[in-house]
Parts: structure tokens; sequence; C-alpha cells
């Protein structure tokens, strides 16, 4: 008894003691992530080596104490929700770091200002839809419609989206094998630093995850218990994710492999369930389809003559993906869970892992792509931690990967994501509002080697600011277009600005917004008499000199 008492304190000391040598041995070879956006080698450069540490030692030690609770675990499913919502919206400060969410913000705003029959009309039309799908933008622009043009109001949509997914993945682990798994992987998809990021931007990224999980749920429900109900469940969640993003219609290839597990256990049942299934869902996909295929072929036919060869010269390497930007220990288990499952001759484990393979086979090396199947990868891990056998193990394994995961996102992540250009955008979004002014006029000062279309910046500034903004539009000349053909910011180039910011006549101007990207741009000749007639001003001037893109701005008003 001594002895096995003894052998668990070990390895309680072991897990404890592997966890913050694992971020040390990351913080030391640092300079191998080539992630775009949070790189280690970036994030970790001004962190404060104490205050890390002394979180991480805290969180860790949390870990041993919850390792030894079972009081959080009566409800399991809000436990998730709540913990997976309140970590998240810790990022909510965090500014669009992506232009992408420019386009996303407008396509809303046209359904706010002009309402659903217009949008539902002429998006991909009128409004630019570049290679986007309707969904997401269609849900942002009603937020939009019912609750206000507040960016708060989509960080809580995708927070929420966030928070169910993590409640998903805990009942397919739990419709697969068992209620504690489920719970293992809920909690383990806590574990993506890289995740907590993208969490409050205006992206399609997280919603789409949320809807592929949704879609993965209800079929498996419905291919396993039938129902008309559940199949009709089912069918409209694959509508849904299906207009969601077009990376998502090769993570559909998994529905097929699920009838195929059904039909070797109940065959006849299985046929009926999953050609209803298929039926209803191809009916209203191939309805929407017909009804936007004038958009949906074109675009099409760009992603595979733009996007397609793109993504061999925007990828990140699988070092990064699944070492820094995933907690190494999940990565490690789920290596584990493939050993465990062959010799268990565990065919249902088929379900969680053939996406992560098919991403493998096929090199797909963009972690945007890979975000909808985190989800399966916690699962894979979850399935490899529960060889430890141990509760209590299993527990602070999964607490450790947690806490510490979330402590790279808010010391690292976080603070790096707010030191870029970017966030003055955010600054002057937010001093706007505290302006006794209505409309504000906006003025790009940009130079000859511009890495991205200056317009762009005009509906990430609206993002932030209850202002009216205000900005006479130019146009890219044919030869800026030639050049920016495989620029991987290219629709920024070919992005119509809005007629809801073209001024009216009768509108008066009571503020001017400068934006440059270089600080030694001097205001614009015919802009010195304007500008003289505010006397207040306020500059927004912080750099990381990381990207080649910089952005600052100069506020002027009375």
């Amino acid at each position: 008894m001594q002895d096995r008492q003894k052998k668990y304190i070990e390895q309680k000391l072991l897990i404890f003691s592997l966890s913050p040598l694992v971020v040390l041995l990351l913080y030391l070879n640092r300079h191998l992530d080539d992630n775009r956006l949070t790189s280690w080698n970036w994030a970790f450069a001004a962190v404060s080596p104490p205050l890390f540490t002394i979180l991480l030692i805290l969180v860790l030690g949390l870990a041993i104490l919850l390792s030894g609770a079972s009081f959080y675990e009566s409800k399991r499913r809000l436990g998730l929700f709540v913990a997976a919502f309140f970590m998240s919206a810790a990022f909510w400060s965090e500014p669009e770091v992506i232009v992408d969410a420019s386009r996303y913000f407008t396509q809303a705003k046209h359904l706010q200002l002009y309402g659903v029959q217009y949008w539902a009309g002429q998006w991909g039309r009128e409004i630019f839809a570049w290679t986007d799908l309707p969904l997401i933008p269609f849900l942002y622009g009603l937020v939009f419609k019912f609750f206000g043009e507040q960016r708060i109001f989509i960080q809580v949509l995708n927070t929420v989206f966030y928070s169910f997914t993590v409640v998903l993945t805990f009942q397919l682990g739990k419709s697969l094998w068992d209620e504690d798994l489920g719970y293992w992987a809920g909690l383990l998809l806590l574990g993506f630093p890289y995740l907590y990021t993208q969490v409050p931007l205006m992206l399609v990224d997280v919603p789409t995850m949320f809807f592929f999980m949704l879609a993965v749920v209800s079929c498996f429900e419905a291919l396993e218990k039938g129902g008309i109900g559940r199949i009709g469940l089912a069918a409209f969640a694959l509508v849904l994710v299906f207009y969601a993003k077009y990376s998502t219609w090769m993570l559909l290839t998994l529905i097929p492999v699920m009838c195929v597990y059904f039909l070797l256990l109940r065959p006849a049942a299985t046929l009926k369930r999953g050609a209803l299934l298929a039926l209803l869902a191809l009916f209203f996909i191939g309805a929407i389809f017909l009804f936007y295929r004038d958009i949906f072929i074109p675009q099409l036919k760009f992603l595979f003559a733009y996007q397609k060869p793109g993504l061999k010269r925007w990828s990140e390497s699988y070092v990064s993906t699944f070492i820094f930007q995933t907690h190494p220990f999940i990565s490690a288990a789920a290596v584990i869970s493939f050993l465990a499952a062959a010799r268990k001759m565990d065919f249902k484990y088929i379900i969680v892992s053939f996406l992560v393979l098919l991403f493998l086979v096929l090199q797909v090396k963009r972690i945007r792509y890979t975000i909808p199947v985190f989800p399966m990868l916690a699962l894979m891990a979850a399935y490899g931690i529960k060889e430890l056998q141990n509760r209590a193990l299993i527990k602070q394994v999964v607490f450790s990967v947690v806490g510490t995961s979330f402590v790279v996102a808010y010391l690292g992540f976080l603070p790096f994501l707010q030191t870029l250009g970017v966030q003055n955008l955010q600054a002057a979004g937010l001093y706007l509002n505290t302006l006794a002014l209505t409309n504000v006029e906006v003025v790009n000062q940009t130079g000859e080697n511009a890495v991205i279309n200056p317009d762009i910046n005009i509906p990430v500034l609206d993002i932030y600011t209850q202002k009216k903004v205000l900005y006479k539009a130019g146009s890219s000349g044919p030869e800026t277009l030639e050049k920016t053909q495989k620029s991987p910011l290219r629709f920024t180039w070919e992005f119509p600005l809005p007629r809801y910011y073209r001024p009216q006549t009768e509108e008066s101007v009571e503020g001017v917004v400068i934006i440059s990207d270089d600080l030694s741009h001097l205001p614009p000749k015919d802009l010195e008499d304007t500008i003289s007639r505010y006397p207040a001003k306020k500059f927004f001037r912080q750099s990381s000199n990381i990207f080649q893109h910089q952005t600052f701005v100069a506020v002027y008003h009375k």
C-alpha cells in the first residue's frame, strides 16, 4: 500500500515538473515557431519571466488541487460552458489583427442598414463577398440588426459558439465512449492557446468549428437513434456547415465515414436513416446553391486558381501548429491514442482520427483551416490520456494543459497582439467614441510600396467607433491589381468600399482622421486648411515593427 502511494506521489510530482519544463523547452526553441500571427519568437520577446513563472506555478498547483476534488463535476456540461466562456472572454480586448474582418463587418453592416431582403438579393453581387460563404456574415448582420452595431455583441456570439463547441466535444466523446472521456476532451479543447486569440475576432473560423461539431454530433445521433426530428436537425446542421466556409466541404467527408461505421452495425436502419438525411440535406443545399450559382461557381473557380496554389506559399509548419500553438501534451497523447486504439481494435476511433489523418495526408498546413479539426484532436488526446487509468492523474494532466495554455495565451499572445500597429485603429475608434461629434472624415496616406490597400482600414476603424465614418474612396489602377495577383492580401486591392461611407452633400464633417503607414508623411497640403480648423489632436503611433505593414493614426477635432 505504501509503495503504491509513493508511486502515486512520484507520478504527480513528475507531471508537475514536466509541465514547466515543456514550456521552457518551447521558449528556448521558439525560433522554430513559424506561425504567421502568434509565433512564440515574437510573442515571448517582451514577456516578464518572473510574472509568467509565478502564474504558471500557481495554475499547476491549482491543477494538483483540482485533481483530488470532484465538486465541479456535478454539472459537467454547464461547467464546461461557463469555463470556456469566461476564459475566452478574458481576450475580448484583443484588436482585430486580421484584415479579413473588414469583409465580414461590411457584409454584416449591409444587412443592418438595408435589411434582410436587400442582403439576400445583393450578397455576393453589390455586397463584396470575395471567397466567403453567406452564413456567418448573415448571423453577424442579424446581431447588428437586433442588438446594435457594436463589436462586443459579435464577441459574445463567438464566445458562445466556442463554449458550445466545448460542450459538443464532450457530447461526442460521451456518445462514442463514455462521459469521462468526453469530459476530458471538452476540457482539453481549452488547452489550445491559439484558439483563445481567435475567439474575439470578427472572423468565421470559430463559428465554423461550432457548426461543424454540431453537424457531426447531430448526424451521429440521427444515424444511431433515428427519428424524424433528429434526422431533420442533422440535415439542417449539414446545410449550415456547408455554407459556413468552403474548407468545411472537405471536413464533411467524415459523415460518410460515420455512415459506414453504422452500416456495419445496423445495415437496414442505417440505409433508411442515411438516405433520408442525405436527401433532406442535399435538397436544401442545392436550393441555396442554385439561387447563388452566379456567385458560388466563379468563387470555386477562383479558389482553385488562386487559393489552392497560394496555400503552399502561406503555410505554417506542423511543428508550429501541433507543438507551439497546441499544448505538446495534447499532441503526444494523440499519438499514444493511435497505439491504444490499434491495440483495442476500436473502430469508433476512426471517427475522431479520420480528419486529422486526412489533413496530414493532404499536407494542410494553414492553422486557420485546421481550427475546425481541433475538437477531434482533443478527443484523440483524451483517448490517449485515459490510458493513465488513474482518474486523479488524468485530471492533473488535463488541468495542467488547460492552465498552461491559458497562461501562454494570456501573458504571451494577448500582450503581443496588443502591441501591433493595428491596435492604433482600435485606440482611435474608442477615442472617437468619447468625443461630442457625429461625422468624421478619414484620409489615407500610404506610400507607393504599400502591401495592403489602405482603403481596407476604413471598415476596420468603423468596427470600433460609433461615429459615422466618411471617406472619398479611390480605386486601384490596373498596374496595382496586376502586381497583387499572387498576394495573400489581394482582396484588399479588389475590395470596393461600400456606398454608406460616401459623404452626402448635407453631411457636415466634425473631425478628420488621417491614417498613414509612415510617420514621416506630412498631412496633405489640401488638408492643411481643414486641419487648422481643429485645434485638438490625438496621435496613435504604436508599432511592434514585426510586420511590413504599419498603421498610424492621427485624429483632429474641435
